[in-house]
């Protein structure tokens, strides 16, 4: 089942973004109170959507969604920012079902598109992604941590 998250259920999630860093191949390490009022922020605000994924009641994956506009099209558009389900939960379609309420949760904003990205090395994910969306190219990715001087 999935489900939109609520604010009770945030240290659940916060316990799943802790599973989710530790399978990555770029491992992050944060503090539970920070994460926590982060994910509050962005809810309480609206800058955000957070979807919940629950096998058994148990909540096993989610879907931390963002909104952002686009010039070709002058609407919003939707970014999944983070997507994970539990190594023991995988394979029984709660990713699929996660983006499937990704998107219906894109249009109820008013979205035009939906993108997401994903490691090269997460190969196990991209099956899933190339039947639910376009693979882009032409495109190289930049990033650059303004905290660095």
């Amino acid at each position: 089942m999935i489900r939109s998250a609520t604010l009770a259920d945030l240290p659940a999630v916060v316990t799943l973004f802790h599973a989710y860093y530790k399978t990555s191949t770029v491992p992050h390490e944060f503090d539970d109170a920070e994460m926590t009022a982060f994910l509050k922020g962005r809810l309480t605000t609206g800058q955000a959507g957070l979807l919940l994924a629950e096998n058994a009641g148990q909540p096993v994956g989610f879907a931390l969604l963002y909104l952002t506009h686009n010039t070709r099209d002058l609407a919003p558009q939707l970014i999944v920012g983070d997507l994970f389900v539990r190594a023991d939960c995988r394979r029984h379609g709660l990713a699929r079902q996660l983006m499937a309420e990704s998107f219906a949760w894109g249009r109820q904003h008013g979205a035009k598109h939906v993108s997401w990205q994903t490691r090269e090395t997460n190969t196990a994910a991209q099956p899933l992604y190339d039947q639910i969306g376009a693979r882009e190219t032409g495109w190289v990715h930049y990033e650059h941590d303004l905290g660095a001087q």
